[in-house]
């Protein structure tokens, strides 16, 4: 049985680790790339919602943790003249939202997210705040796909 060797290239290197060079440098340019576009370009976008997880912690009381899973046809549309057209369980809604690309915030109706984690195809929102005229704590958590 015959093997193929990798020929040597100038006589020095096999071609397979010149290859393999080239691949991880294209590889890592594409991802230097996409750390360099801003918030704006990625945000800017229709969105799918995977879920939303609203938890109430309550001293002395194990925390209440009420969860909505997205259904094919619920969205998150963040447009450039500063609307969010949504669509959650079938409800159709317009907003304004600002956002803060220094500060990773977005603040859409009452809520004031802390973007946790976007790229071009995954987006986390995280709002935690106090209950107002309560001790209660409340976090309100929403994951996006496209």
């Amino acid at each position: 049985m015959m093997h193929n060797v990798a020929n040597c290239v100038n006589g020095k290197r096999p071609l397979t680790s010149i290859a393999c060079m080239a691949l991880l440098t294209v590889l890592i340019a594409a991802c230097k790339k996409d750390d360099d576009i801003g918030i704006t370009a990625k945000l800017m976008n229709r969105w799918n919602l995977v879920s939303i997880t609203d938890t109430s912690y309550v001293p002395n009381n194990a925390p209440d943790i009420s969860r909505y899973d997205g259904a094919g046809d619920d969205y998150l549309d963040f447009r450039k003249d500063g609307l969010m057209y949504s669509s959650i369980k079938k409800a159709l809604d317009t907003a304004t939202y600002i956002y803060s690309e220094a500060n990773l915030k977005l603040n859409v109706h009452n809520f004031q997210y802390k973007i946790v984690y976007i790229t071009h195809n995954s987006m986390v929102l995280w709002d935690p705040h106090f209950s107002s005229g309560s001790s209660s704590y409340i976090a309100h958590k929403v994951i996006l796909r496209r």
